[in-house]
């Protein structure tokens, strides 16, 4: 038993804030596993509001969560990062506590809105946070840990959903929506136990709010990050659909997938994360992870050609590549992400990260699906030379941007 629990100790941060952080990441991405899995369904189904009008909120709450990750971010530079963060979630919980009162869609509109607001903005305050616990030598793989935690907890999320899919009632969906909105709460008590921390340290421009838009390098890496980041697509979208349409595996394999992606998430994030705290080091993952997704997509392209077992296997294969693939692209854009911000703008620069990260969320699915539902195999090897050409690009413009940084 010493040994078993030494041995967890060991995969685990240091004891202390960056234990605690990622308990905070357990129990946010377990609540929004939970909500996730049902959220569409509980407005459509309970609440009665038709599919269309559902996803035109979320769209509105889409666009309106963008433009707040900057603007938080450099309200966490000027005052601190815990106590922004802390509100925010808070705010969070009220917001989803409030779901059980929507009849209509204009207050649906208005809470979607509210929360999605909230999470946007409080990506760039965790991260800039965790960046003053862990330190430079740390973050990425402090980051890495926490992302390795929220796999795990979406997971638990979504097995705990399962639950109440299979129950069916009111009853059931309305438990999760407010166990996420109890999540929240239990993450803003937290959040309030970590060192308050300081604001960044002050430069003379550090009213200048319009700092990151200035930086042309550091914009044009999160744009082709974010474009790099669709393949998160074909996981979620496009696979399912080509695997029933396209190839004889059966359909087990849909939800195979998706356990064989999560559990290899989990497993590989932070071995990935070795050697993305410099921009050279970042850099290489990035383009390892470009070649990866190619691979993928190229395995993924000539799955309709086998039998229903060798179709499985090779989407198996291509599964776990495309994984590989995720957890450097991951490692990578946050080693530059960190690498390439003024310290004392992190929360900023981090926001304008962040928002380019959310280009998946309208490119992503619209790109694959065009791609790989409308052109089969070869729409699969455009997809990937396209992920390929973007890893370059990040890798190339990273090491622009590092070169136009103005040195102390």
């Amino acid at each position: 038993m010493v040994v078993s629990v030494a041995r967890i100790s060991a995969l685990l941060p240091p004891a202390g804030p960056l234990r605690r952080f990622t308990f905070i990441s357990l129990l946010d991405a377990t609540g929004t596993g939970l909500y996730l899995a049902v959220s569409v369904l509980y407005f459509t189904r309970f609440v009665g509001l038709p599919a269309g009008l559902v996803a035109l909120g979320l769209s509105v709450a889409g666009l309106a969560a963008m433009a707040a990750a900057a603007t938080f971010g450099s309200i966490g530079d000027r005052y601190g990062y815990r106590q922004a963060w802390a509100a925010l979630t808070i705010v969070q919980a009220l917001a989803y506590a409030a779901y059980p009162f929507i009849r209509s869609f204009p207050l649906f509109l208005v809470l979607v809105t509210v929360a999605a607001v909230a999470n946007a903005a409080t990506s760039p305050l965790r991260a800039a946070y965790l960046s003053r616990i862990a330190g430079p030598a740390q973050r990425v793989r402090a980051r890495a840990y926490n992302q390795a935690v929220a796999n795990a907890g979406f997971a638990i999320g979504a097995l705990g959903a399962g639950i109440a899919l299979d129950v069916g009632t009111r009853a059931a969906y309305l438990t999760l929506v407010l166990a996420n909105a109890v999540s929240y709460a239990a993450v803003a008590a937290v959040v309030l136990t970590l060192p308050a921390g300081s604001p960044a340290p002050p430069r003379p421009d550090q009213h200048d709010a319009r700092g990151v838009l200035h930086d042309r390098g550091y914009l044009l890496f999160c744009v082709l990050n974010g474009l790099l980041m669709t393949y998160g697509a074909i996981l979620t979208v496009a696979l399912p659909l080509w695997i029933v349409r396209d190839t004889r595996a059966p359909t087990w394999t849909v939800a195979g997938a998706f356990a064989l992606s999560t559990v290899l998430a989990v497993a590989l994030q932070v071995p990935a994360s070795r050697g993305a705290e410099t921009v050279p080091g970042a850099g290489r993952a990035i383009l390892r992870s470009g070649g990866l997704l190619l691979l993928a997509c190229l395995v993924f392209a000539v799955t309709g050609t086998f039998g229903a077992l060798g179709a499985a296997v090779a989407l198996a294969a291509a599964c776990a590549a495309l994984t590989l693939g995720e957890v450097l692209q991951s490692a990578g854009a946050w080693g530059l992400s960190y690498a390439l911000a003024p310290e004392h703008r992190q929360g900023q620069y981090l926001g304008a990260f962040s928002m380019g990260t959310r280009i998946y969320d309208t490119a992503g699915p619209v790109l694959v699906t065009a791609l790989v539902l409308g052109l089969g195999a070869i729409g699969w090897v455009l997809l990937g030379l396209l992920f390929l050409g973007l890893a370059a690009g990040v890798t190339a413009t990273a090491g622009w941007a590092e070169r136009r940084r103005p040195r102390s």
